[in-house]
């Protein structure tokens, strides 16, 4: 054993270590780069996939729902020989429509994944603008249908589908987004609290015939038009500021 360690002794004196030139040595890690990202580079997403690879991560049941929040409301609709209380009470169902989107943009918040996906290839800002873009398609694509055959049967009349509908989801949609990037720490029960209350004020004006007789056309097509003007501000401002507002949280 002495004999082995005496050995070992000796091989460790002999072997010198090898010299390299710092300048060689680093140019060698450059170019190890450079071929490591040009390899990434090939396997990155494309917008469309990228897109498409989100909407896998989203519960579908969500849109089931609200699909379904719409044919209710259409089957009501039906029944009730165009009686002006139910249609302009529809805003109830289009606070419900909005609010449905609430699981699926707080869930990653409540999760406490905010801090993972900083760290990605993927913005934080891309992945919400990928799934916000997801939810509007959808939602775009449901309310055509609900309104194209409202409007073909006669049920109600476009001017009627904007301001009892499109107006007060618009006005939903705005408060859920304006409490999901708030820097107050809002949270997804503080956002249909709020929705909750947005529908007990907007059937009180539409119920109210004094009220809405006041109200001219030109008025309420104002409000539909600052409301989505609002939402998209509210949206792109949130989206702009998000990794700041949840990293100070």
């Amino acid at each position: 054993m002495r004999l082995f360690n005496n050995r070992i002794r000796k091989y460790i004196g002999r072997s010198q270590v090898a010299e390299y030139d710092e300048r060689n040595l680093q140019e060698t890690i450059q170019r190890s780069k450079e071929a490591f990202f040009k390899n990434e580079e090939k396997q990155l997403l494309s917008g469309t996939e990228f897109i498409f690879q989100q909407g896998k991560y989203i519960h579908k049941r969500w849109w089931v729902l609200q699909g379904g929040v719409l044919l209710l409301l259409w089957g009501i609709l039906q029944v009730t020989e165009q009686s002006f209380y139910i249609q302009r009470s529809m805003g109830i169902a289009a606070s419900l429509f909005a609010t449905l989107i609430l699981p699926e943009m707080w869930k990653n918040k409540n999760s406490n994944a905010i801090e993972v996906e900083c760290i990605t290839y993927f913005s934080l800002h891309q992945i919400y603008a990928a799934r916000i873009f997801l939810f509007a398609l959808v939602d775009l694509l449901l309310l055509s249908v609900f309104s194209f055959f409202t409007i073909l049967t006669g049920k109600l009349l476009l001017e009627d589908m904007l301001i009892q509908f499109l107006l007060p989801y618009v006005v939903a949609c705005s408060i859920c987004f304006r409490c999901l990037y708030s820097r107050l720490g809002g949270n997804e029960i503080f956002a249909v609290f709020l929705c909750v209350v947005w529908t007990a004020i907007w059937t009180q004006i539409v119920l109210s015939e004094k009220i809405y007789a006041c109200i001219s056309p030109l008025v309420w097509v104002s409000m539909l038009v600052v409301a989505v003007l609002y939402l998209g501000n509210c949206i792109c401002k949130g989206q702009k500021n998000c990794k700041e507002i949840w990293e100070e949280k």
